[in-house]
């Protein structure tokens, strides 16, 4: 059996996980219907596979000051290997970019970033993005909704079937 293969006791245990991460190992167990030492054992081995790869706490960016969600679409003024490591390189020390994709299309890279307000927004876009090494072009969206939506991977109602 190859070392990454999920059966469905491993894949309940999964969905339980991603929207309750801190369940306790006898609740994993349960969902899983396994014994708590079985269930212990495969909580384990997904993490040394690193197919669970942490825990988190999502938290209200609002709570915290940040009013505003932005995508920035970025485009580098040239392109190959060297360009491409330099903004991956920078744009990791950014504090207010959450996410970042290196993309196929137009752009080279889709930006999600978190800003207190619109002054902040243009401080970022143009004092702190724009000195980015290699940013050619930037287009910007401002988050008008966050519509929710299921964060996990694997189908959540598989944690609930009985089969």
């Amino acid at each position: 059996m190859h070392d990454k293969a999920l059966d469905t006791a491993d894949l309940r245990i999964l969905a339980h996980l991603q929207s309750h991460a801190k369940a306790s190992n006898h609740e994993l167990a349960e969902v899983a219907f396994l014994s708590p030492s079985q269930c212990h054992r495969r909580v384990k081995r997904l993490e040394e596979l690193n197919i669970i790869r942490g825990y988190t706490t999502q938290i209200d960016p609002q709570a915290l000051g940040l009013e505003i969600t932005i995508f920035v679409n970025v485009s580098l003024d040239a392109h190959g290997p060297n360009p491409a490591q330099r903004f991956s390189e920078a744009i990791k020390n950014v504090p207010e970019v959450i996410e970042c994709f290196s993309l196929t299309g137009e752009t080279d890279y889709l930006i999600k970033a978190r800003l207190p307000n619109l002054k902040a927004m243009s401080e970022f876009l143009m004092h702190r993005l724009m000195s980015v090494p290699g940013v050619g072009s930037i287009k910007t969206s401002v988050v008008v909704e966050e519509i929710e939506c299921a964060p996990g991977l694997i189908n959540s109602t598989l944690s609930d079937s009985r089969s």
